[in-house]
């Protein structure tokens, strides 16, 4: 089936019988394994593996790049919620890294790419209060990534702060509230890793 593809008609994809449904199967159980059920975006955990939690993705959209539909490193895990509206973006750097050959190298994405970027490098994932947030480190490729995959979502349930200062504020004068005048302070210390702590193992 790959040495018949065509490279043009990406429709293949969505095909439901023959050897494309296998392909779409092994693609789907190699990547969920290899991200460790995390989205390759926003990296929220999932253990589901079924296809309504889960897209293949493309990381330079098969309508737009037919020619990479196949290709390993255009390939990842993501979730709906960040897949959906990455599709509307121009992922690609610079026209002039569209070649024969699929780009290798980070620079020519806009986005944070799940094979050559390091994503601790380039965003920032803090839980304040039960709440997760996300802050790009840079201008580039995690505001992006930001913008493209719509990880703003997370904020607009929250949209009782208007910004990251105040829930900090917020939430740390609830813990003053209800912290005890006698707490030791390894009681005070295990209260504020409940308020704000920064989410680890980001990366693949």
């Amino acid at each position: 089936m790959i040495e018949s593809y065509d490279l043009k008609d990406h429709n293949i994809w969505n095909t439901t019988k023959g050897d494309i449904v296998e392909v779409r199967k092994t693609i789907r159980e190699f990547y969920l394994k290899e991200q460790g059920y995390k989205c390759a975006y926003c990296r929220m955990e999932k253990k589901e593996s079924h296809g309504y939690t889960w897209d293949i993705e493309h990381v330079l959209p098969k309508a737009s790049y037919p020619e990479y539909l196949l290709e390993p490193e255009n390939l990842a895990i993501a979730c709906r919620e960040c897949n959906n509206p990455k599709d509307d973006h121009e992922i690609l750097s610079d026209p002039k890294f569209r070649t024969k050959i699929y780009p290798n190298d980070k620079e020519c994405f806009k986005i944070i790419h799940p094979h050559f970027d390091k994503y601790s490098d380039n965003m920032e994932v803090v839980i304040l209060n039960g709440k997760r947030i996300y802050l790009p480190l840079n201008s580039g490729k995690g505001k992006y990534t930001l913008i493209s995959c719509d990880l703003f979502r997370f904020s607009y349930k929250f949209a009782e702060w208007e910004s990251f200062d105040d829930a900090a504020i917020i939430s740390f004068s609830e813990f003053l509230d209800n912290c005890p005048a006698d707490a030791t302070p390894d009681e005070i210390k295990r209260m504020l890793g409940h308020i704000k702590f920064n989410l680890k193992n980001l990366d693949f």
